[in-house]
């Protein structure tokens, strides 16, 4: 389900507190263990950097900043949008 635009409208990069971009079918890498998604637009794995799991290809919803480039995945319709400093998913 897409972002409502009153809530796009409202939301801001943690990092820089940019505008972000909502994008609806975006490529991500994730974990077969742990689950984490790494962004494909930014990462180029082939094992899982937390656990050296196997990673599957998927298709995601992501918001982007458009001021500093970081990337937040929106995961059962929840923005995630941690600092990152605790985030597991950087490459």
């Amino acid at each position: 389900m897409p972002i409502s635009s009153e809530l796009l409208e409202i939301l801001a990069c943690p990092m820089c507190k940019g505008d972000v971009e909502y994008r609806s079918e975006e490529t991500f890498l994730m974990c077969e263990s742990c689950e984490i998604r790494y962004y494909a637009g930014k990462c180029q794995l082939e094992k899982c950097r937390r656990c050296g799991g196997e990673l599957k290809q998927i298709t995601g919803e992501v918001l982007l900043c458009r001021e500093c480039g970081r990337w937040y995945p929106i995961i059962d319709d929840i923005p995630h949008m941690l600092p990152d400093e605790l985030r597991e998913d950087l490459c």
